[in-house]
């Protein structure tokens, strides 16, 4: 099995698919390889193929809560007898299951009572599953504020102005960044749509790159003074982030790299990598906080998004950070208005192709018919056409946000 998952992270899809089926063949009866052949088949957007997959696991195996949790993702319940609503409750309610799967189920159910439109039912989950998770870690909201206004501090206009450095002329990368579920996979899949873009997702690189080379573990993993640092520390940042770019294996002249954290090291990237290009996608705060707070992420790194409270004072953080960076490099970062993008949808893509130097190209508009593979949250609503129903959402649980909106600022 590590060869297919190997090779699903060399982004050779077809032959994981092959080395996933080869391993089931072989042993049937091997759980985790089969719901790993699922979860590739719904990155895909084979959706009917992984759910047939997920319904047989959890039919041979209900404690398997990881099939549970997934199947909802792409499951529609339309109606409260909805078998697996009946299979996943006692299961959460039986007090038997360790947290790691309550939490999943928790998640789960959150998701079929919001199907239902009974918001009180599905916050009760969410609230039950976010509980458990933030039980899991320790998270104190001052830790990233203490990063975040070391940042700003390190990269003022002075700083930024004083440094003499030979950057890489490379157009190549975009940077798509901003809050995690502010529409940075909807941007991605548009972008990726074009002909001379390659959407490689999630990219650890940049943010790797910048911890590795630029926060001082002296100091609590924060950035030094830019007159600190060699000019060679730049350009080892900037040489190497394109030689991973290189080694995705794609010919496209552009490649999308949509990890949301990048929004920390824009200054890196304008100092290392001044031609690349920098998104910023804009969503409306209490519908990107609320879409937060209904997500089980797969990763650690967004520890602050089990707490309404603390969603909201990172929220606040980020939307300082970006005033930022747009006071610093003026004209440098195009914003895209995730409401503005979905309600007219060409005159916004148009715009953003402009921002990347790229021509138009029909195929933006038909972003969901574009294949590809698509492991984010948002693995289900890029394959739809354009839709607004995420506009304003979060008004279905106004009753239950104070939390939130009691810290969160306006706008």
């Amino acid at each position: 099995m590590e060869l297919a998952r190997g090779l699903e992270r060399m982004g050779r899809t077809d032959q994981a698919l092959d080395a996933y089926r080869s391993v089931v063949r072989r042993w049937p009866a091997h759980i985790p390889a089969r719901y790993l052949l699922g979860n590739l088949l719904k990155a895909q957007g084979r959706f009917d193929e992984a759910a047939d997959i997920y319904r047989q696991i959890i039919a041979e195996r209900p404690d398997y809560a990881q099939a549970h949790f997934t199947y909802s993702g792409i499951h529609r319940y339309r109606e409260r007898t909805d078998p697996h609503i009946a299979t996943m409750l006692p299961l959460l309610n039986s007090g038997a299951m360790p947290v790691d799967k309550r939490i999943l189920l928790a998640f789960a159910l959150g998701k079929a009572f919001e199907d239902l439109q009974d918001y009180r039912a599905a916050f009760g989950h969410f609230e039950l599953g976010n509980r458990l998770r933030r039980g899991t870690f320790h998270y104190a909201i001052e830790s990233d504020a203490e990063l975040i206004h070391n940042i700003m501090r390190t990269f003022n206009r002075d700083a930024v102005a004083r440094l003499r450095l030979e950057a890489q002329p490379s157009r190549r990368p975009i940077f798509i960044v901003g809050m995690v579920r502010s529409g940075t996979s909807l941007v991605e899949k548009i972008l990726s749509s074009h002909p001379a873009v390659h959407g490689a997702g999630e990219l650890e690189h940049a943010f790797g790159l910048g911890v590795q080379l630029f926060l001082d573990p002296a100091l609590h993993y924060q950035f030094r003074p830019l007159d600190t640092y060699p000019a060679s520390a730049f350009e080892t940042f900037g040489k190497a982030y394109l030689a991973r770019l290189d080694a995705l294996g794609t010919q496209a002249p552009r490649i999308t790299d949509k990890l949301p954290f990048n929004m920390m090291m824009v200054g890196l990237i304008r100092a290392a990598l001044p031609n690349a290009t920098i998104i910023h996608c804009v969503r409306d705060a209490r519908d990107t906080c609320v879409s937060i707070y209904r997500q089980n992420f797969a990763t650690d790194n967004y520890r602050f998004a089990y707490d309404l409270t603390t969603i909201g004072q990172f929220h606040n953080l980020y939307r300082q950070l970006m005033r930022h960076w747009h006071e610093t490099y003026p004209g440098a970062i195009h914003d895209v208005q995730y409401e503005a993008l979905v309600r007219d949808p060409e005159p916004e893509i148009r715009k953003l192709l402009a921002a990347c130097g790229l021509e138009w190209d029909d195929a933006c508009l038909r972003f969901h018919a574009t294949p590809g593979v698509v492991t984010t949250a948002s693995f289900f609503q890029v394959r739809q056409p354009m839709y607004t129903d995420s506009v304003g959402y979060w008004q279905h649980y106004r009753d239950f946000l104070q939390p939130l909106l009691r810290v969160l600022e306006p706008g």
